[in-house]
């Protein structure tokens, strides 16, 4: 059965530094961008996975931009594409421990290949569907890029 849920979606992004420690080094995180989002959305389960589904803000660019994320207990599937043509700009699955490679087409630009490494998920999503899924990855492209994100979505009674 589905049913409508109030999202809080939240993005921090950090750039991973390495600090001198004695003979080690120390991974130190320095914030670079956050993004939080409120929004409708509507929550159902099928074949043994929960899905959230909501359009994305226009206000981030994002204008006919549909969003589907899939949580199956061991991964997090996050699936973005233009709800007209239903063409993927997005298609990234998270879990932990995997390295996965994810193409994403940046608006009006062409597509990148992304190496994403899951750190940690959590979800604590009670059987009605409340709570909140956490997921700690990293992304890479070219090798002058990295950063280090947290995902944070929120499920709340509408």
């Amino acid at each position: 059965m589905k049913k409508q849920v109030n999202l809080k979606i939240t993005s921090k992004q950090y750039v991973e530094n390495l600090k001198p420690s004695g003979e080690a080094f120390l991974r130190e995180l320095e914030m670079e961008d956050s993004l939080e989002i409120m929004t409708e959305g509507t929550l159902y389960s099928k074949n043994n996975a929960r899905y959230i589904s909501y359009d994305e803000s226009t206000d981030a660019g994002l204008e006919d931009t549909h969003t589907l994320v899939k949580l199956d207990g061991k991964s997090v599937r996050i699936r973005r594409y233009d709800s007209k043509s239903k063409d993927d700009s997005m298609d990234m699955t998270l879990e932990p421990g995997v390295l996965n490679i994810t193409r994403y087409q940046v608006p009006q630009m062409a597509s990148l290949d992304l190496e994403v490494y899951t750190n940690k998920l959590e979800d604590t999503l009670d059987e009605d569907g409340y709570g909140t899924i956490s997921v700690d990855y990293k992304i890479k492209f070219d090798r002058f890029y990295s950063r280090r994100n947290i995902l944070e979505i929120e499920v709340m009674p509408s």
